[in-house]
């Protein structure tokens, strides 16, 4: 059965460009692929402290009958082939393939997650993806990708914290606030009546019991509890949420 994904491509070293190219060319070398058109490609500004200088971004549609985790098995080759990655995990690379959508299967393996889990709000994966799969609807999500893009252009973006600790609420409240952000406990929201933009879980506590993870709305609700740093792991989101 053939089945039509969403590909995300990346990099930030060397002729990030060319490297698209070539991996498109890769791909359609593959009598199990057809490719589609590729979006135009964005330049980005770089998300966590390791990532190196600014990215390039784009998607590209195919059709495959390859299963999942075949398909996975290409696009690491393909990155593979343009050269070994230096530095930390998240550092500067010269070519990253993600898997976004296959079909509108949701998968949960321990070697790939689809839909990929941060795509839902990363403005470099969004605007690339809206310019050719506008219209296609995020499986876990249940919004189109230009209504997931729209919803993150909103001024300033509201974060919701829910759970956890009042102490941590607060913690994270005063440190991450800044310009075009507003921040606030979930309850607070609720409130108001309005669903904001993100609203991260930050856990269960003993001391300030609050809503579980699957009593929060489904579109977002983004889990953090397990997060070492929840401090940089949203300052990131934020970042890449922001565009």
């Amino acid at each position: 059965m053939t089945v039509r994904c969403y590909i995300a491509l990346g990099g930030n070293v060397g002729d990030v460009e060319e490297k698209f190219r070539a991996a498109l060319a890769g791909l359609a070398a593959i009598p199990a692929i057809d490719v589609f058109e590729m979006s135009p490609v964005f330049r980005t500004q770089p998300v966590g402290q390791w990532a190196g200088g600014d990215f390039l971004n784009a998607a590209t549609r195919l059709d495959t009958t390859l299963e999942p985790l075949a398909l996975l098995d290409v696009l690491q080759q393909l990155e593979r082939a343009t050269g070994p990655r230096k530095g930390p995990r998240w550092g500067p690379r010269p070519l990253d393939l993600d898997l976004i959508l296959y079909g509108d299967r949701t998968i949960d393996d321990p070697r790939l997650q689809v839909p990929h889990p941060a795509s839902w709000y990363r403005r470099f994966v969004l605007d690339p993806l809206a310019a050719i799969a506008g219209d296609v609807r995020h499986p876990a999500k249940g919004r189109t990708i230009t209504e997931l893009r729209e919803r993150l252009l909103r001024r300033p973006m509201r974060l919701s914290l829910a759970g956890g600790s009042r102490t941590n609420r607060e913690r994270l409240i005063r440190i991450l606030s800044g310009p075009g952000i507003e921040i606030c406990p979930w309850n607070a929201a609720q409130s108001s009546g309005e669903v904001p933009e993100l609203l991260a879980w930050l856990g269960l506590s003993d001391e300030d019991p609050g809503p579980r993870f699957d009593d929060l709305p489904l579109l977002p609700r983004l889990d953090v509890s397990s997060v070492p740093d929840q401090v940089a792991f949203l300052r990131d989101v934020l970042h890449s949420a922001l565009g």
